[in-house]
């Protein structure tokens, strides 16, 4: 295993953790207000660090 697959899994691991998190904000928020709208924008980028670490993991990718 190389050292990117090593990071795709911290990253992986970190973006579950806080896709938890967000799942929980945005059960406990109501919707409309500054703190729910800023929970929905920061799933984005949690979303796409989910899916590219996997990509990398499932294809083993190794640039170096």
């Amino acid at each position: 295993m190389g050292f990117l697959q090593s990071m795709a899994q911290i990253v992986l691991a970190t973006a579950v953790l806080f896709a938890l998190l967000l799942v929980f904000s945005l059960l406990a928020g109501e919707p409309g207000t500054g703190p729910y709208v800023t929970a929905q924008l920061t799933l984005v980028p949690v979303v796409l660090s989910l899916i590219t670490s996997i990509l990398v993991i499932y294809t083993g990718w190794d640039p170096f």
